[in-house]
């Protein structure tokens, strides 16, 4: 199993950046005194964005900072505000986009990873844009917007923010549009059937369908594409807080379950050769990480520390 795992850990009491290796070799990244939440590692694998998140006078301000991994300073892209998440690496590392509330209520942004140079605003609505995601190629952006009739919706535009497209039309939300890994489809969850459900759809808006097919089996959310891009995993929510992960080929078929839904089973994350997924689980009375074959076997516990370990990122020291 290559590569390491981040992770927050509440165990220190409160929220810190850990990493831990598939053999459970751990180092903790961050010290606080803020919370700390881990974000995307940088694409060759040498830092990682961190999102800090201070309470002042009442409000919570978020800052997004590179944190390198060989333990040099930490650089923070921007002064803190209250609203900077949910961001995405360009492939070649040279630049990310990031939700941001610097000129308006919620807006796209994009950001370099040195410090101290300019934002270029992506998207400028004023009922807010959000989950951004750069294409594998870096040519394109998608991302949620509340569309004319306020309702969020799917949106494609150029890296550089023109030319803005409409993926998805529906009276329903559309949200947390992600890339296949080829570029030619995007996955999103939408409400659209008066429950949450992970669909498949062309980057040009057609051949659109709900991954699970008939096997629907409460709330889906978390969906992720495996790295060859022919499979995708997703979580189920299920009753008294429960939930289970499931996995189902990209092309179409019948999901099979990876856990059994008897705990809360959640946030799986593939592994950069695709083999095995990482994921959050509640079933020893702790949460803690957990690994599994990309098949659901062999199962086991990761982080054994006493506080919730949570919220797992996979990815590959260059």
């Amino acid at each position: 199993m290559p590569g390491v795992i981040s992770f927050l850990s509440e165990r220190a009491g409160q929220k810190d950046v850990w990493l831990v290796t598939p053999t459970g070799d751990e180092r903790q990244l961050t010290r606080g005194p803020e919370d700390e939440y881990p974000g995307p590692a940088s694409p060759n694998g040498r830092a990682l964005l961190v999102i800090s998140s201070t309470e002042l006078q009442g409000q919570s301000f978020q800052q997004l900072r590179l944190v390198p991994l060989d333990g040099g300073p930490e650089v923070p892209l921007h002064l803190p505000r209250t609203r900077s998440r949910n961001a995405s690496w360009s492939p070649d590392g040279a630049w990310l986009v990031a939700e941001s509330d610097a000129k308006g209520f919620s807006d796209v942004v994009r950001l370099s990873p040195r410090a101290g140079m300019p934002e270029l605003p992506l998207t400028q609505v004023a009922q807010g844009c959000f989950e951004p995601a750069v294409s594998p190629s870096g040519a394109e952006v998608a991302f949620a917007c509340s569309s004319e009739e306020g309702d969020p919706e799917i949106y494609v535009a150029h890296a550089d923010g023109t030319s803005p497209r409409r993926i998805t039309t529906f009276y329903r939300e559309d949200r947390t549009p992600q890339w296949s890994p080829d570029g030619q489809w995007l996955s999103f969850v939408s409400n659209r059937e008066q429950r949450e459900r992970v669909y498949r759809v062309r980057a040009d808006g057609s051949e659109l369908r709900a991954l699970s097919g008939e096997a629907f089996a409460g709330d889906e959310r978390e969906a992720a594409w495996s790295p060859d891009g022919q499979r995708l995993v997703y979580v189920s929510r299920l009753p008294e807080g429960k939930s289970r992960i499931w996995v189902v080929p990209a092309a179409g078929g019948a999901p099979q379950a990876l856990t059994d839904g008897t705990h809360r089973d959640d946030m799986p994350a593939w592994s950069p050769d695709g083999k095995y997924l990482v994921f959050v689980s509640e079933r020893d009375a702790e949460v803690d990480l957990y690994l599994m074959r990309a098949d659901g076997t062999g199962q086991t516990r990761l982080t054994t520390a006493k506080g919730a370990d949570w919220l797992p990122r996979w990815f590959v020291q260059r």
